[in-house]
């Protein structure tokens, strides 16, 4: 019969400490993690300073371009968030509550094709008697939905100064073109991008200016499917988030035709809406997937 011995040294860790160093390592920013976890800076600071005390090391340096991970950092927070994740998949399984109604969930239209429909089909086993209503639509118009009470909860795509969700993963904003195209090169450049309402328009016209580039806008929609059929055929150039990138199409690197374009964070709010106790549920299944892609 094998002999359980149960140790009085063994060590715990406070899970507050590490949603908090969560927050922080995917923001790079205390100001940005105070914001999504309604909590003060000096609370923030206090709780990284914690654990850095509990493990004896530095997780965080400061940049030129904010917080960054040190080694020990990065180990951590990958170990972390297995064990948030894993935390929340217990709570869940042991408490066994049957939840039922409708929740709508807003999804900016690149990212239903991503981490998320193993996260709804997950979650719809776990509870069938939930309807997930999906509203696609640009990250602007999703947020006047969420901010009307229209939505439960959201996808975004935001820049990291402009922050109103759960920062998931961040991503490069990049330019794309046909394999082999010649679209690139010509002038004025011919631009394929969503219209007004693509969260990706103002920074990719602003590079372009800043950088003296002439372009012109030969087709906008909000149909991606289309803007990304017109590049295909060499027509255009475009821009897109760097995983997001099919493999129909190539990306083309930053130069001095090309500016550099900002990263952008995948984030995920809820609203203040009666759905609000289901729509974290479905929030907690969301954002594992989707922390699964960023680490993939």
């Amino acid at each position: 019969m094998p002999v359980i011995i149960f140790s009085n040294n063994m060590k715990t860790i406070n899970t507050q400490l590490l949603k908090t160093f969560r927050a922080v390592a995917t923001t790079g920013s205390m100001t940005q993690a105070a914001a999504l976890l309604n909590l003060s800076q000096g609370a923030i600071s206090q709780q990284i300073r914690k654990l850095e005390d509990l493990f004896g090391c530095r997780l965080l340096i400061r940049q030129k371009a904010g917080l960054a991970l040190t080694i020990e950092g990065e180990k951590l927070l990958g170990k972390a968030q297995k064990f948030l994740n894993l935390n929340e998949e217990i709570w869940r399984d042991m408490t066994d509550q049957n939840f039922k109604g409708r929740i709508n969930l807003g999804v900016p239209l690149d990212l239903v094709a991503t981490a998320l429909p193993n996260a709804l089909r997950l979650f719809a086993d776990h509870h069938p008697d939930v309807d997930v209503n999906l509203v696609c639509a640009p990250t602007l118009e999703l947020k006047q939905l969420l901010q009307g009470g229209d939505i439960d909860l959201s996808l975004l795509e935001e820049h990291e100064n402009s922050l109103t969700g759960e920062a998931l993963f961040r991503d490069q904003l990049v330019w794309m073109g046909a394999k082999g195209g010649l679209a690139k090169r010509k002038t004025p450049l011919p631009l394929s991008i969503a219209s007004n309402e693509c969260v990706f328009r103002l920074p990719t016209t602003t590079a372009l200016d800043q950088a003296g580039k002439r372009w012109k806008r030969l087709y906008e929609s909000n149909n991606i499917d289309a803007v990304q059929a017109i590049i295909r055929m060499d027509l255009a150039v475009g821009v897109f988030l760097k995983s997001l990138v099919p493999s129909t199409l190539e990306i083309i690197p930053f130069g001095e035709d090309f500016p550099r374009l900002p990263e952008f964070h995948i984030t995920l709010a809820i609203g203040q809406t009666e759905s609000r106790d289901l729509a974290q549920i479905l929030a907690g299944f969301i954002s594992r997937h989707f922390h699964y892609k960023a680490a993939a």
